[in-house]
């Protein structure tokens, strides 16, 4: 490849980037976007962790919420799991059970929804301290320090 040939991509792209620019005004929007300071430090990670675990909670508890059967009737449960055949519980617990060993991958999800719930309350702790040990919770960002301790206190 010549030096004219790379010369000649580059005027395409350029070409090409004007274009957009000049009819959707992204030019801008990815100006700014890239002046953004990104911080480099782990702990300010844990506001993201937390929100991404709480994504996979709503995800999990929708599929969980399709196959759970929240009731205290009494039933006999008859299932693939050998050693609680013939068992009396309640239709809640049963439906537990059929969610683990009767629905394709129901024990995966209830353990991904059980690990993401563990691991949300402890990125939202550690958010917290870190929020707080580092003075982060001053004017102007009392009212968010007050909602997000809402919110750890609700999880």
């Amino acid at each position: 490849m010549g030096a004219s040939e790379v010369s000649r991509g580059s005027k395409g792209a350029a070409a090409t980037a004007d274009w957009l620019d000049q009819r959707t005004g992204i030019g801008l929007l990815v100006k700014n976007a890239a002046r953004k300071v990104f911080p480099d430090h782990w702990s300010f990670l844990l506001g993201e962790i937390a929100l991404y675990s709480f994504v996979v909670l709503l995800l999990t508890g929708i599929f969980l919420t399709l196959f759970f059967v929240p009731s205290m009737g009494h039933t006999v449960w008859e299932g693939s799991f050998a050693p609680m055949n013939g068992v009396e519980m309640s239709e809640a617990f049963a439906s537990v059970l059929d969610i683990s060993f009767e629905v394709t991958g129901g024990l995966l999800i209830r353990q991904i929804h059980h690990w993401a719930a563990l691991l949300f309350l402890a990125a939202i702790v550690t958010h917290m301290m870190r929020v707080f040990f580092t003075g982060a919770f001053r004017k102007p960002r009392e009212i968010n320090w007050l909602v997000g301790f809402t919110l750890m206190l609700l999880g």
